[in-house]
């Protein structure tokens, strides 16, 4: 098992969209989990990928390997992608930024917002049917992907440097089924 990068405290809260308080503990179900950072729940590119994580989840379940996406802002918004998108993995809100602070993601694009491989990301996401939503106050926020074990300590991640920085989901589920078999990511 590789060495934690940092750890969840099992007590922090995250939100669902509707409100409910849920302690972070409930993500440390299954042995391991994968956990997207998404910019907000609005943003075109974290929809795109959130959507392929949305279709590897049954697979990864299978295997014992659970999935969420933790975003700062827009409940109406992880609501509007169950509903309309038929996303069924657990989407939670986390307005103080505290796991992202657990896990090291909390650095903002600042300028690198502005990026030219950002605005492709938004295009592509486009040409996939997705729309845009309402820009929250977490616009600048780095996009991301961590892997929990069941003591939530982050044993592998990927801190995006622009909009759409997420790895290849098939990058993300080698590195998870590696772990779950005792390998290195």
């Amino acid at each position: 098992m590789p060495r934690p990068l940092s750890t969840v405290p099992a007590d922090l809260s995250l939100f669902t969209p509707e409100g409910t308080t849920v302690p972070a503990a409930d993500l440390a179900d299954t042995s391991f989990t994968v956990v997207q950072l998404v910019r907000y729940f609005g943003c075109l590119p974290c929809q795109s990928w959130l959507l392929e994580l949305t279709a590897v989840a049954p697979e990864l379940a299978a295997q014992g390997i659970g999935v969420a996406a933790v975003g700062g802002s827009a409940d109406y918004q992880a609501q509007w992608l169950r509903d309309e998108k038929r996303v069924t993995i657990p989407l939670y809100l986390d307005p103080g930024h505290d796991f992202r602070t657990a896990v090291g993601a909390e650095r903002k694009l600042g300028l690198k917002l502005l990026r030219p491989a950002g605005a492709a990301a938004y295009v592509r996401s486009l040409r996939e049917g997705l729309r845009p939503q309402a820009i929250t106050r977490d616009t600048l926020r780095s996009p991301g992907v961590v892997i929990l074990d069941r003591d939530l300590n982050v044993v592998w991640q990927h801190v995006g440097e622009r909009i759409g920085d997420y790895p290849a989901m098939a990058r993300v589920v080698a590195a998870v089924r590696a772990l779950a078999v005792g390998g290195q990511p």
